[in-house]
């Protein structure tokens, strides 16, 4: 008896699995639209790639593959479209209020935050309440704190000089970024820089987590909460790496709890909002956003934002400058020359007049972009693409780097070339495709912050009263640099870094 039950169970099993493969492929709204079959039939294609091809994190290069034999839109899976073409943009439209699909954005393990808000109504309340926070005014007044904690970077450094060790500049710009971050949220830096190795393990641990966070994503949000109940123990010899996060979470969560216990919530005054929690709490939403564990997961995502991206970034372009000293030269000779002009190290807005510092910092953006797709539906219109009629609740992606990496916009594309930008009229032309912190009504608010982290750090490291240059060591772009896993943040195929000895 009970075995002719288990037959009939798996046979319903299988029927319901047969109905779902055929309707997948031949009667879904998306079966008109080319691509794999077997990414059209299953996810199971796309969490391969994602999660054991080649270390993880490889979808991306077979969905170039995909575009390159079925054309500018393509199916890549079940039920989301990936669109290759520069000049379309229709679902990041600010009118067109598109939703964000939960499952993609899972990997990150928490929902709450702006950030990872799924409906357009939700993500602009939450918007509306922080944007304050990162207004001009904000930016003006957090100068001097970036300054000063570069200020220390620069120490660090030069203490390097003369000596035969080499410095992990990913793990120092990473540091450099989670206090200039958390300075700015907190209004108390975490004290990354003072770390004697630069918070090494933390930042492998950084590397560890995109895996694992794309495990999550195709376990459907399962992977990170079982990991949650693991006693801390036990995750240690799992996981060495593990307790850099893990400590940073910890201090996190220390200073969040701290400041509800003891700031005052007036709404009265600047004073009230010093910091991003004590915008939070005294903005214009309701009770249930302002509940412990809602302010936790913004704070987490604010901070967390500002840390890979912009240090990712600083790293990128770090290299490129030293493994072209002409580039660097030139760079050097145009901040000296406006130095001496001032009088005084320039600030954030007289850097940002400099035509090659600008064009060295755009090119670091566009070759150290976003690798994971930006995927939305909008869940009450159709779209079109060049004729085709996208159904409304259809999730449709582009990806930064195919622009980024396109050579129809920038010839050459993978070579470093701040050159590019220095005629106005190409600049105008370039800064329309160049989009490194995202599109329409959910860019990213950080956008300032991290310019000004960006182009201070610079501007001091190739000063001519930097005290210091420095040279590259056993560093190789292939293997050290380019993105090969998408994690959503780029990482290169090696876990080595850039390295370099300080002179």
């Amino acid at each position: 008896m009970a075995y002719n039950i288990i037959v009939q169970l798996c046979a319903l099993g299988g029927i319901a699995i047969l109905t779902l493969g055929i309707y997948r492929l031949y009667f879904s709204p998306l079966a008109k639209f080319p691509g794999p079959k077997l990414a059209a039939l299953t996810s199971a294609y796309e969490a391969f790639y994602d999660c054991f091809k080649g270390g993880g994190g490889r979808y991306h290069v077979e969905i170039n593959r995909m575009h390159d034999k079925y054309g500018p839109i393509v199916r890549i899976n079940p039920w989301e479209l990936h669109i290759r073409d520069p000049d379309w943009n229709e679902v990041y439209k600010i009118t067109r209020r598109a939703s964000k699909p939960m499952w993609y954005y899972q990997f990150l393990g928490t929902f709450g935050n702006t950030f990872t808000s799924v409906e357009a109504d939700v993500h602009r309340m939450r918007r509306d309440a922080i944007q304050p926070y990162f207004s001009p005014a904000a930016m003006a007044r957090h100068q001097p704190e970036v300054e000063r904690l570069i200020g220390k970077l620069m120490g660090r450094l030069a203490a390097f000089k003369g000596k035969d060790e080499a410095v992990n500049l990913g793990d120092v710009f990473r540091c450099l970024a989670t206090d200039v971050a958390t300075a700015f949220a907190f209004r108390t830096p975490f004290g990354h820089l003072d770390s004697e190795d630069f918070e090494h393990a933390g930042n492998m641990a950084v590397r560890q987590f995109g895996v694992l966070g794309l495990l999550n994503r195709h376990s459907g949000g399962r992977l990170l909460k079982v990991m949650a109940l693991v006693p801390p123990g036990l995750a240690r010899r799992l996981s060495p790496a593990s307790l850099g996060v893990a400590g940073f979470f910890k201090q996190l969560a220390v200073v969040i709890k701290n400041e509800l216990d003891s700031t005052p919530k007036s709404e009265d005054g600047e004073e009230a909002k010093t910091n991003i929690i004590q915008q939070i709490l005294t903005s214009n939403l309701p009770p249930e956003e302002k509940a412990p564990w809602r302010v936790a997961r913004e704070c987490n995502s604010v901070t967390l934002a500002g840390t890979e991206t912009t240090g990712s970034s600083l790293t990128v372009i770090t290299f490129f400058l030293l493994s072209q000293p002409q580039k660097a030269a030139r760079l050097r000779e145009e901040i000296r020359r406006q130095q001496e002009t001032l009088g005084r190290p320039p600030r954030y807005q007289e850097l940002k007049e400099l035509p090659y510092l600008t064009g060295v910092v755009n090119e670091g953006l566009r070759l150290d972009g976003v690798s994971g797709r930006l995927p939305r539906y909008d869940p009450k219109q159709d779209m079109t693409y060049k004729g085709l009629v996208i159904p409304k609740g259809t999730v449709v992606s582009t990806t930064q780097n195919d622009t980024n990496y396109s050579p129809d916009i920038f010839p050459e594309p993978h070579t470093f070339l701040p050159e590019r930008w220095a005629d106005e009229g190409d600049r105008k032309k370039l800064s329309k495709y160049l989009l490194p912190f995202g599109r329409g009504a959910r860019s990213c608010l950080g956008m300032e912050i991290a310019l000004m982290e960006i182009y201070l750090t610079l501007g001091r490291l190739f000063s001519p009263d930097a005290g210091f240059e420095m040279e590259l060591h056993e560093t190789d772009h292939e293997r050290d640099v380019a993105l090969f896993h998408d994690y959503f943040s780029p990482f290169p195929k090696s876990k080595r870094g850039v390295r370099a000895f300080v002179r």
